[in-house]
């Protein structure tokens, strides 16, 4: 046995060291039982040890001890997962989820630990934050942010995330605001004074790509300036480079970046001596990486690079209490830009509660601006909405009583329309759903058609 074998605690001496910690830790099981949990555990979810160990994380969830389940997350997704957790007595935690594997790699044992996010008295500063970047004209009440629950939970991960100096990965359906919270990453760390570069990795074509984020010397190649170019990522020195849709990077490139994350050091195009930089990286993406690197279209050290700290936000069809006070807000905003007074109906508020939002806020921002603007009254009324909105009640019906044919067709519609909606191009709606651009062009003209004479 080597000394420092020899130095090593007891079980027991781990324990009490975990005690003397002022974070809630709990132990759960490949099962998903409860096995331990800490004293501080008890005080902060109301609850005895007595109740909780031997009963399953699911039960506790679905009880509303502490929701969502980030060792459920853990046990499913097999990886790291730290997320905002809200309990029954109206705190949140922000929560980390790890895994403990076997000589197999399976997960044996799921290790958590939260810290209560109560006395954190720059949170409400925060939320106003949120508001302002999400919707910078909205009014806003004495209580601040016009968010439920949900987003003021994202909103406490978010700042706990700024303030430690890595890469975060931020993803998402399209439309669910990650370059809003790239910025707040960015305005809420210690490098808000450096600057914040952003770049879509999809919006420039990749031969000028490499340009853009490495810069060029003078006369690099034929058509280049002849003073050179700084590239977007020595522009983010002693600040934040943001790559938005980071899993459109070319293989190349990929290789490049991973190398400037590594090294810290740039070297433009044309040149040969390296640059020092100083940046942090915050990248986003509505793909599912993991499944990119399985399909050898995204390196595989890149993506764990990139997810050190990762970030999911939730589409907005999966917080549906925030949707009416998020279409109150933009309303406001909209409002004070068109210099008019216009309210919802009722009605029409039940519509955008029970509209699914595939596009997210983007959509959702795109029709409130467009209602305020064609609404013939003060009053927006149910029949001003867009047809879709209607179909999508329709289409959200029961397929029992179709035929297989009926339902499909049903179902193919949905997804079509929506895409459609979501992503505004036949090519955009073909790279989404896996078709070919000719099929998605057709099916696309198909339902429209068929749309034209509905309601």
């Amino acid at each position: 046995m080597s000394p420092f074998d020899a130095a090593l605690p007891s079980t027991e001496d781990l324990f009490s060291v975990i005690e003397a910690i002022h974070d809630n830790v709990a132990i759960v099981d490949h099962n998903g039982v409860m096995r331990w949990v800490s004293s501080c555990f008890e005080r902060n979810y109301g609850i005895s040890r007595d109740r909780v160990i031997g009963r399953t994380t699911y039960e506790l969830e679905a009880e509303k001890v502490f929701s969502p389940s980030v060792a459920a997350l853990v046990l499913k997704t097999r990886r790291v997962v730290t997320l905002t957790e809200a309990t029954r007595s109206g705190q949140y935690n922000i929560v980390t989820g790890v895994p403990i594997y076997d000589d197999d790699g399976d997960v044996s044992f799921v290790v958590s630990y939260s810290v209560d996010m109560r006395y954190s008295r720059r949170l409400h500063e925060e939320y106003q934050k949120i508001s302002a970047l999400v919707s910078p004209n909205a009014p806003q009440t004495s209580g601040g942010l016009p968010f439920s629950g949900t987003m003021r939970a994202i909103a406490a991960t978010i700042e706990k995330l700024a303030k430690v100096n890595t890469t975060v990965l931020i993803t998402g359906e399209s439309g669910v605001g990650k370059n809003v919270v790239a910025r707040l990453v960015h305005h809420l760390s210690d490098r808000t004074n450096g600057p914040l570069v952003e770049i879509n990795c999809a919006g420039i074509p990749a031969p000028l790509l490499e340009s853009e984020l490495f810069g060029y010397e003078a006369g690099a190649f034929t058509g280049a300036s002849h003073k050179g170019k700084e590239g977007r990522i020595a522009l983010a020195d002693k600040g934040t480079l943001f790559l938005d849709e980071i899993g459109e990077l070319p293989l190349r490139l990929q290789s490049k970046l991973l190398q400037v994350i590594q090294e810290k050091q740039i070297v433009k195009l044309g040149g040969v001596k390296p640059v020092s930089i100083d940046f942090r990286l915050v990248a986003a993406t509505n793909q599912d990486l993991e499944a990119l690197v399985e399909k050898k279209r995204f390196r595989s050290d890149l993506f764990f690079r990139l997810n050190v700290l990762p970030l999911w936000i939730p589409p907005l069809r999966e917080r549906r209490e925030e949707i009416v006070p998020l279409c109150l807000s933009i309303l406001g905003e909209m409002n004070a830009k068109y210099g008019t007074e216009k309210v919802f109906s009722d009605e029409v508020k039940r519509h955008l509660a029970a509209y699914s939002w595939p596009g997210n806020i983007r959509e959702l921002r795109n029709v409130i601006e467009r209602l305020v603007i064609v609404s013939s009254g003060g009053v927006i009324k149910a029949d001003e909405l867009p047809e879709h909105m209607f179909r999508h009640q329709e289409n959200q019906e029961s397929p029992i009583g179709k035929s297989l044919p009926d339902a499909l067709e049903t179902l193919e519609r949905r997804m079509i329309l929506e895409a459609y909606k979501a992503c505004g191009t036949t090519t955009g709606v073909a790279k989404a759903l896996g078709i070919s651009q000719p099929t998605a062009a057709r099916k696309i003209a198909k339902y429209k058609n068929e749309a034209s004479g509905e309601r």
